[in-house]
This record gives C-alpha cells, structure tokens and sequence, in this order.
C-alpha cells in the first residue's frame, strides 16, 4: 500500500475513519491524502468560512493521529459535490485505497440515488475500507466472505495487495443445496435428505479448497464456515460468532433499477454490519 486516501465529514463516524487511515499509512510507509468536501449548494461566503473551519480542524487534530501530523501527505478541503470529489481526488492521487466512515441511511434517497459510500464503490473501481469501529491497530482477525465468484477473486488479491492478510484468515461461504427443500417434501426419508445435504456441502467445500488454492492460500491454516442458508445470513452469523476485526466482500456494480429490485448481499452487509469492511469493486471498464 502506497497511497490512500481518507474522505472524511468531520462526524464521529467519520474521525475513526481518520485514525484508521492514519494507523494504516503509519504501518505501511504510505501517503495519506485526508479530504473534506464542503457542499457547495450555499452562498459563497458561507462556503469559505466552512472550509477554513474544516481546515483548521483537521490540521489541529492531525498531532493526536497514529504517527502524528507526519502520518498526512496532505490535507485538501475543497467545495463542490462530495461524491464526484472523492472519486476525482482517489483518480488524480492514484489512490489504492480510499477510507470512509459509515453513513447514515436515509430511507428512500440512499436505496433510488444511493450514499456517498455507496456511489463511490460504483464507480471508482479503488477499494473501500468502511471504519465502524475505532481501532486503529494492525488486523489480526480477518474474515473473508466468498462466494467463489470473480468478485470474491477480486476481494482477496485487493486484500494482499493491500498487506491486510498478514493475520489470521477465515472464510465464510454460503452455498445453494439445489432441491433440497423439494426433496423434503417428496417423500424421501430422512436419510437420504440428509445424505443428499451432505454431499452437496462436501461438494462446496472442494470447490472453496480448490479457490483458496488458486488464489495462493492453501497453504495458510484458515477456519473454514460452510453454509447452506443465504449469503447474508452465513455473514452475518459468522461474524457475531467470529467477532472479525476486518470483514472482506466483493461487490457487483449493479447499478439503477437492478441494483433496487434485485438488492445486493454487499449492499445489505455494509448497511448492517458492525465490524470493519473491506469493500472491492469491479475495475471501472466492468461497470453494467
């Protein structure tokens, strides 16, 4: 990791995102751009005196980050829509890696138009670390959640590129035992339902070893948790049985009317998830 960059409302949510960059640019020697975008929706003096009060904030809580004032490359506090500066600041300081606060969901405005957040991970293509927590050490515990997707191939090279996979690791797969409910219904013994159920989750499972292979992880101990309920439901409950200190999704791109009515696991769990998440996105050249 060599550059990120950190957008920040000055809400609380958003100062752990702040320490979390700070940590993460002092453990791996990185540059950190921290970004405030004032709305530029107001009368221009308005505008100025709020930029120079975000200013002063930042710059006068940079000396309690992890690593101090040293640990910022830079401070930006621009107007404009935040949105289009994030993506245009991530795009011009080749950002690997942008760091945001969770957002408050706003009903109907977030699921038609989307969040901050949400329209960043549309349509950047960078890698975004959510920061519900505040700690700002290393991640020990790290929690893949894979479907054995492009996506989830995506998810775990950003991850060890990134150097968030030093840890320890475990995977989450939830996997769909075809007909098992019809089966259930049909008349067929207990037996026999149950030894259909296990040869699918046997199935899963080779078809997750066989990922982590490829994806150069054979060789690291991980706790595997195979599922035959939803995707999110495993998610969920791994996680509060796991208590991860970093959880890692691909996500889709869907985007308009099809992100609404077809909803999105990744969508659910950066809602309602409470650890931190690493979020990976299609490069922007997939975007459909």
């Amino acid at each position: 990791m060599r550059k990120l960059l950190c957008a920040t409302d000055l809400s609380m949510r958003a100062e752990r995102a702040v320490r979390r960059a700070a940590g993460l640019a002092q453990q791996h020697g990185a540059e950190l751009l921290l970004l405030h975008v004032v709305d530029d929706d107001q009368p221009h003096h308005i505008i100025e005196a709020r930029q120079a009060e975000a200013r002063a904030h930042l710059e006068s809580g940079a000396a309690a980050l992890p690593g101090g004032r040293d640990s910022i490359a830079a401070i930006e506090v621009v107007a404009g829509n935040a949105f289009e500066a994030i993506a245009r600041y991530a795009l011009e300081w080749n950002a690997e890696l942008i760091v945001m606060g969770a957002h408050r969901r706003r009903a109907l405005v977030d699921v038609f138009v989307g969040s901050t957040l949400e329209r960043v991970l549309r349509a950047d293509g960078v890698p975004v670390l959510v920061v519900n927590t505040g700690e700002h050490g290393p991640y020990r515990d790290v929690l893949l959640a894979l479907d054995i997707s492009p996506a989830s191939t995506r998810a775990v090279q950003a991850a060890r590129s990134l150097g968030l996979l030093d840890g320890g690791i475990s995977v989450v797969h939830a996997y769909d035992a075809a007909f098992t409910g019809m089966l259930e219904g049909s008349g067929a013994s207990p037996d026999e339902a149950r030894a259909y159920s296990e040869a699918w989750e046997r199935e899963a499972r080779a078809r997750l070893r066989a990922f982590l292979a490829a994806n150069d992880l054979a060789d690291r101990r991980i706790e595997l948790t195979i599922d035959s309920g939803s995707p999110y439901d495993a998610i969920h409950h791994a996680v509060a049985q796991q208590a991860p200190q970093l959880l890692v999704v691909g996500t889709r791109g869907l985007t308009g009317l099809k992100r609404v009515f077809l909803g999105s696991v990744a969508d659910r769990v950066l809602r309602e998830i409470e650890c931190d998440i690493l979020a990976v996105p299609p490069p922007r050249a997939a975007r459909r």
